[in-house]
């Protein structure tokens, strides 16, 4: 299901909209650059659809966000959205530090952009709250491209299925309102919020903890297991909602559906600081664990890894075309994705990997 639902929740990203300055006037596609006016009057052109780089500006107090990071109070920012060389969008904001296992590691935390206090002059803006901007984390090149990855990873799970969390990439420019520290840009990306994607699947969120694995959309969750399989990633759980995100589809018939977020931790992005759980039995995450719920037979894991195989291309392609990244960057991607191929396209492989080391399902 690809389509996108018309609604006033939209609005919220107008303030995010705009093509990277560096871009020419006309695209390659022959048509002219989204602007602010398009999104308030069609707002079922979804931004998340594009694949345009967006540019922004943040200015606060730098030293503050990083002192207090711990802390989760809200700091007054300016944000300038840009449109081309132009300054297409001026407002004030609040920001503050988010994410658990990011702030205890990053010197520049991931940020939460907050709106509910900005000066909007049109009254149909009121509608959104907030956006979750990812971070560089630090400021060395590797950490960027950690950030690159990541966005990729995302992405790749777009490529699967439509019940997936969407992502705009960002170049950002941050400025110090104190002048104690140099003005510097680097790469972002900014996460579809929670209630844009319930109304986009036509649905909405669920909040409550200890809902069972399997009492959700076997057909999507098996799908979503099998992803993080892929890109190794083991930092999950349903139940205690840990980097996972349900929604319950407005369709009575229909199952939750269970979404995943927070891949910093995944062997397919492999950043120096993640370490997998001591009960896992592996010293890295490069080593895949497949934590899936066990299926009746092995022609429905075939199913499974055909819908992979159907994607590999598409997927490989994606990583290839990504130039932001690094060659090296683009070559262990592309490494790790094979291994993971290797293996469902090997059925003996696929046995002792995956099938074997399924997880019983517990009796009820």
């Amino acid at each position: 299901m690809k389509h996108v639902l018309a609604h006033t929740g939209l609005l919220m990203l107008i303030l995010v909209i705009t093509t990277d300055r560096t871009r020419a006037q006309v695209d390659s596609s022959g048509q002219e650059p989204l602007d602010l006016i398009d999104f308030t009057l069609f707002p079922s052109q979804d931004p998340f659809q594009s694949d345009r780089t967006i540019r922004i500006s943040l200015k606060f107090d730098m030293k503050t966000f990083v002192r207090t990071k711990y802390k989760g109070e809200y700091q007054p920012a300016e944000l300038v959205v840009y449109n081309l060389d132009s300054i297409r969008v001026r407002k004030e904001i609040s920001i503050r530090a988010r994410g658990d296992a990011r702030r205890s590691h990053c010197h520049f935390p991931p940020i939460k952009l907050n709106f509910k206090k900005a000066t909007l002059k049109d009254e149909t803006l009121n509608d959104f709250k907030s956006l979750k901007l990812v971070t560089h984390c630090r400021n060395s090149e590797i950490y960027e491209q950690y950030i690159l990855k990541e966005f990729l990873v995302y992405r790749m799970f777009n490529i699967l299925t439509d019940s997936s969390f969407r992502v705009k990439l960002a170049k950002i420019d941050y400025i110090d309102s104190e002048e104690k520290m140099k003005p510097f840009t680097k790469y972002g990306f900014i996460i579809e919020s929670n209630d844009h994607l319930a109304e986009r699947l036509d649905g909405i969120i669920i909040e409550r903890k200890g809902i069972n694995t399997w009492d959700t959309d076997r057909h999507h969750t098996n799908l979503m297991t099998l992803f993080q399989y892929m890109i190794g990633h083991t930092d999950w759980s349903i139940p205690p909602l840990h980097n996972i995100r349900l929604v319950k589809p407005s369709d009575p018939r229909s199952r939750i559906l269970a979404i995943p977020y927070d891949f910093d931790y995944c062997g397919m992005v492999n950043t120096v600081y993640a370490i997998p759980d001591e009960h896992l039995g592996i010293e890295s995450v490069l080593t895949r664990v497949y934590r899936g719920y066990c299926l009746p037979s092995e022609d429905q894991y075939q199913q499974f890894f055909e819908v992979f195989i159907q994607n590999k291309q598409e997927m490989r392609a994606l990583i290839q075309g990504f130039e932001l990244l690094q060659k090296k960057s683009r070559r262990e991607m592309l490494d790790y994705l094979e291994e993971f191929y290797h293996i469902i396209e090997t059925p003996w492989l696929a046995r002792r990997e995956i099938i074997d080391t399924c997880r019983p399902l517990p009796g009820r």
